[in-house]
């Protein structure tokens, strides 16, 4: 999994000049291949992870926060689309020959892509994670252009072709087995609750000062007809991973680290 940013990017310097509310245009579920990107009005979710908004970045911070990083002209991508090139040039004689015939492939694919970007600045939005702050040398970020998300990725250690990923995003729907489960859920073991939209759920009850009423405090995505993933705010205000099974009675059953176990109810 590409975490985004673990480490800053060529060309992409992490620090937000100005605070910057995030832009409606954003907000929405976008899909690109196996990649899902949530946008809330509230939080930026990837990858599963819960990253919430903030206008300007801090020095320092806990979890994981998602914001607005330093504009990115188009000839910066371009830059790195020849850097690309070259490497794949480079590396050809290297190559059998259906390692080589995939790189000039993908090589021409981005090409194309690129094509299509206006001749502009971009807006970079990036997710930063507390806990793997300078780790990794692959890394992402998201541009806006026309009203298409891109996410452009780099990843160098896995080959020269590899230097540069850049793709569209669609919109795309909540699978059906997400949207089974909209509604309001309550625990009266734990006495809080939430109602869930699309896999994202907004607090409607609460039993700690760590979240409030209105808060996103779940995300859930889909593994199969009735089993879900995801992360859930704990007590403690941090985000956890679980795992959640649709029982035959209609309660949801959550698994969390250390074999916590609870249901919640439909309500």
């Amino acid at each position: 999994m590409i975490r985004l940013l673990s480490s800053c990017l060529l060309f992409l310097t992490c620090v937000s000049a100005h605070a910057q509310s995030m832009n409606p245009s954003w907000i929405g579920r976008w899909q690109s291949g196996e990649t899902t990107l949530v946008v809330t009005p509230k939080n930026v979710i990837n990858f599963g992870k819960i990253c919430r908004w903030v206008d300007k970045a801090p020095t320092q911070f806990e979890g994981c926060i998602a914001h607005y990083a330093a504009n990115v002209k188009k000839t910066e991508i371009l830059e790195l689309f020849d850097l690309m090139q070259t490497r794949v040039r480079e590396q050809a004689p290297n190559m059998d020959a259906a390692s080589k015939a995939s790189a000039v492939k993908t090589v021409q694919n981005v090409k194309s892509k690129l094509e299509q970007l206006s001749n502009d600045t971009f807006r970079s939005v990036i997710t930063s994670d507390a806990d793997f702050q300078g780790s990794g040398d692959c890394g992402a970020y998201y541009i806006m252009d026309k009203g298409t998300p891109y996410i452009v990725r780099q990843c160098e250690s896995a080959g020269a072709e590899f230097t540069l990923m850049f793709d569209p995003m669609q919109r795309t729907a909540a699978p059906a087995a997400l949207s089974a489960i909209d509604g309001r859920w309550h625990s009266a073991q734990w006495k809080y609750g939430y109602e869930l939209k699309d896999g994202v759920g907004t607090a409607t009850a609460t039993n700690s000062a760590k979240f409030k009423i209105g808060d996103e405090i779940i995300y859930l995505s889909s593994k199969g007809k009735n089993t879900f993933e995801g992360e859930q705010i704990y007590q403690n205000g941090k985000f956890n991973p679980i795992s959640v099974t649709l029982l035959p009675d209609g309660r949801l059953q959550f698994k969390g680290e250390k074999n916590i176990s609870w249901t919640m109810t439909r309500q």
